[in-house]
């Protein structure tokens, strides 16, 4: 694989990780399957054409809009899915998918329904020179950005208190309240973190991949994709998954562009053959 194919697949597979993460913790830690990740992702998309992120500054203020908007969207989705952790995950994910068709439908409205054009703002949207081929300078960012993305996710989950908290609620929510910690506020604070992810991640990747009709589906296809592949809740075996995705894809779009769609899929049997527990150790 030349340099260029290497890039590609870094950047596509740091693409899935970025958008599948957020999803992967939740499901990992609150064992809640979300259906709405597609189109929280579709919001930061929206955000990305709404604040011109085109510019710098508007790049830099839809990054910033992420966070509290990613934080909002969260805090509704743990707010409606804590009441039913009574009735099962089946009621918690449904309750989910009735809000990603809400979000979807408020985001078409918004839009009318078309695809929302997003170009890397200056100097990102230039072209550089990789190894004698011409190459967008965003994506190199880009896959800069979301390694430190995935570092940063690991020395939280791994090394920090509020990682210690997270497990503990996943491994024994009633064995953590008696030690004092609330598992109500670690329920809507990782909710809060994955949707954060997933709409940071649109506002990212909306020149690499634009919003638009369809997307949101196709991308919670993906995500629990990278989710089946490395293991629910464990972001190792998500970054691992997510790379090999990528690298399938690049090559798929190369070698056999007509059967790219369908390579994921022959990948993920192979997956389920061989590492029916996932690429990596989940938190389960």
């Amino acid at each position: 694989m030349s340099i260029v194919g290497i890039a590609d697949a870094a950047a596509i597979g740091l693409l899935y990780f970025v958008i599948a993460s957020g999803l992967t913790l939740i499901l990992g830690s609150l064992r809640i399957l979300s259906l709405a990740h597609g189109s929280v992702y579709l919001a930061g998309g929206y955000l990305a054409w709404l604040l011109h992120a085109d510019t710098p500054s508007g790049f830099v203020l839809a990054c910033g809009a992420a966070i509290p908007t990613g934080i909002a969207i969260g805090g509704l989705c743990a707010a409606v899915t804590w009441p039913l952790r009574a009735y099962g995950h089946l009621a918690q994910a449904l309750a989910t998918l009735g809000l990603s068709l809400i979000g979807g439908q408020l985001i078409a409205a918004a839009t009318g329904g078309t695809w929302l054009p997003a170009k890397p703002p200056p100097p990102l949207a230039a072209v550089i020179n990789l190894a004698g081929h011409r190459y967008p300078a965003y994506r190199l960012g880009f896959i800069a950005v979301a390694a430190v993305i995935a570092a940063g996710l690991w020395w939280v989950m791994t090394l920090t208190r509020a990682g210690i908290v997270v497990r503990a609620v996943a491994d024994d929510a009633q064995m953590a309240a008696s030690t004092g910690i609330r598992p109500s506020f670690v329920h809507t604070g990782v909710f809060a973190a994955g949707t954060t992810l997933a709409v940071l991640a649109g506002v990212l990747a909306a020149p690499i991949l634009p919003a638009g009709p369809g997307v949101d589906e196709q991308l919670l296809v993906w995500s629990l994709i990278i989710v089946v592949l490395g293991g629910p809740g464990d972001l190792r075996g998500a970054l691992a998954a997510s790379l090999a995705a990528g690298t399938v894809s690049a090559i798929g779009v190369v070698v056999l562009p007509t059967l790219a769609p369908f390579l994921l899929l022959v990948l993920v049997l192979v997956a389920l053959v061989v590492r029916p527990a996932g690429l990596g150790r989940s938190l389960a």
